[in-house]
């Protein structure tokens, strides 16, 4: 907060660096302050002694026998990404992944918006919007095999399943929450319905959205790889599926290892993505 001043003669003045106070626009310091060394590595010791864990059980026999040492699996990993074929699985993963998530997203956004912006909308459909929510994805699988046949097109819908139910209600929820005062504003300045949405409902929502985007994202990766696990569909599900089977685990357990890491992966890049597009929000300022 910027200091003020009250001179004897009354003249009342902000405090800039000409007199010691803050700059204009700058964190005070104790936000500027780093955490210490031994904080930010502690979960990098953590996972370390926990794989170290691992490791000296698996050699001791502690683990059945079809469940490797991490070093073995690490090597799996390791030879696994040098062939072309996990590549065209990779690759299959992430583009049904992408598209079930885009398709999902913009439907979730476009009916949050919708039902947060018309009361007499989300009073028609809530009980039906809260019955499909619950039913996991997956166990449409069934009804689209019957319809549509294992093919990609099944996990592309059944990831946009996934996916539309949190970016619907984090963004349904945003709404609702605007600021009646904001509101207010817009239709003092003479903001049409449109450019209301556009430059006061929508930037007011944007942290929801981002929060649901992260989930959904999230959703959509393990709705992918449950439909390659189930059905014959290219992707790391089928490969782990098929090394599961035949009881090759090293590499059964590196793909799943690779699963989790694409996951890390995707939530770290949107999370600070997030924080970047979203600096101007007063919810990202101080972190």
């Amino acid at each position: 907060m910027t200091a003020v001043t009250s001179p004897p003669n009354g003249d009342v003045r902000k405090r800039g660096p000409e007199d010691g106070g803050p700059a204009p626009g700058n964190r005070p310091a104790v936000l500027l302050r780093e955490r210490p060394w031994f904080l930010v590595a502690l979960p990098w010791v953590t996972t370390a002694a926990i794989i170290a864990l691992q490791e000296v059980l698996s050699r001791v026999g502690f683990f059945p026998p079809e469940v490797p040492p991490f070093s073995v699996t690490f090597g799996a990993a390791v030879q696994l990404m040098l062939t072309g074929t996990f590549w065209v699985s990779f690759v299959a993963t992430v583009q049904q992944l992408a598209i079930g998530l885009i398709v999902g997203v913009v439907g979730g956004v476009a009916l949050g918006v919708a039902v947060g912006a018309i009361p007499l909308l989300y009073r028609l459909l809530h009980y039906v919007l809260d019955f499909l929510r619950f039913i996991p994805a997956v166990v449409y699988l069934p009804i689209l095999i019957l319809v549509m046949g294992a093919k990609p097109e099944t996990a592309y819908v059944l990831a946009a399943v996934g996916t539309i139910w949190p970016m619907l209600y984090q963004t349904y929820y945003g709404v609702v929450g605007v600021s009646p005062i904001l509101k207010d504003t817009g239709r003092v300045f003479g903001l049409t319905r449109r450019q209301q949405l556009r430059n006061i409902v929508l930037p007011a929502v944007s942290p929801f959205m981002a929060t649901g985007l992260r989930i959904a994202a999230s959703h959509a990766l393990v709705v992918v790889v449950a439909v390659q696990i189930i059905t014959t569909v290219e992707g790391l599900g089928r490969d782990i599926a098929v090394y599961a089977t035949n009881g090759v685990y090293p590499e059964m357990y590196a793909l799943v290892g690779i699963v989790g890491l694409v996951g890390v992966l995707i939530n770290v890049v949107l999370e600070r993505t997030e924080r970047r597009m979203l600096h101007w929000h007063a919810s990202y300022r101080e972190k």
